[in-house]
């Protein structure tokens, strides 16, 4: 074996062992923003459930608090393929990113990863007579959807949420390249 089949050989294996580590792909997901901590953050006050009815539309409240769901193929983001984060409707923490978005044919929007795994929280759901993994924003701990293990590579996992309970925050490099293509070249006199 030559040296440079060797130097191949050594940075093929390195790459799959980086891949296949644990914590390696939510790490991978993030974007430049999402090295603040949790110290960071500013700190969060509860929101009382008359305070959350004024701030959030019915479908929000009742999704959010009582743990309901939106229809699919008509809601807000499911069909969304802008760059950006999406963040708590209620707390405003980044909960998912455009990165890890994908078309699962379900109607809601689905990610493969969270944006931080320790911005989401789980809870067992046996309403249908079957066992559910509900998520919940870790922090306000409103209902955002469902994490099913039918999901792509590299996670297997499908994190199918509500538009209800989220907001899009659009990327502005990515917004300002977009309207920077629109606009028409200036004619020169």
């Amino acid at each position: 074996m030559t040296k440079q089949n060797l130097k191949w050989l050594l940075c093929g294996i390195t790459t799959v062992a980086i891949a296949a580590a644990p914590g390696a792909w939510p790490m991978l997901a993030q974007d430049e923003t999402s090295t603040k901590s949790a110290a960071e953050e500013p700190p969060y006050k509860p929101k009382t459930k008359r305070e959350l009815q004024r701030q959030l539309t019915p479908l929000q409240f009742e999704v959010t608090q009582n743990e309901g769901t939106e229809p699919a193929f008509k809601n807000r983001y499911w069909n969304n393929k802008k760059k950006g984060v999406y963040k708590c409707i209620v707390c405003d923490r980044p909960l998912f990113t455009s990165n890890t978005k994908y078309k699962s044919g379900t109607g809601w929007p689905s990610f493969y990863t969270p944006y931080k795994s320790g911005n989401v929280a789980y809870r067992k759901d046996n309403k249908f007579f079957y066992t559910r993994i509900e998520v919940h924003c870790s922090r306000c701990e409103a209902h955002l959807g469902h994490v099913f293990d039918d999901g792509p590579k590299p996670s297997g996992k499908r994190y199918c949420m509500n538009s209800a309970a989220m907001k899009f925050i659009e990327d502005r490099a990515a917004k300002k390249t977009a309207s920077d293509e629109k606009k028409p070249e200036q004619i020169q006199k």
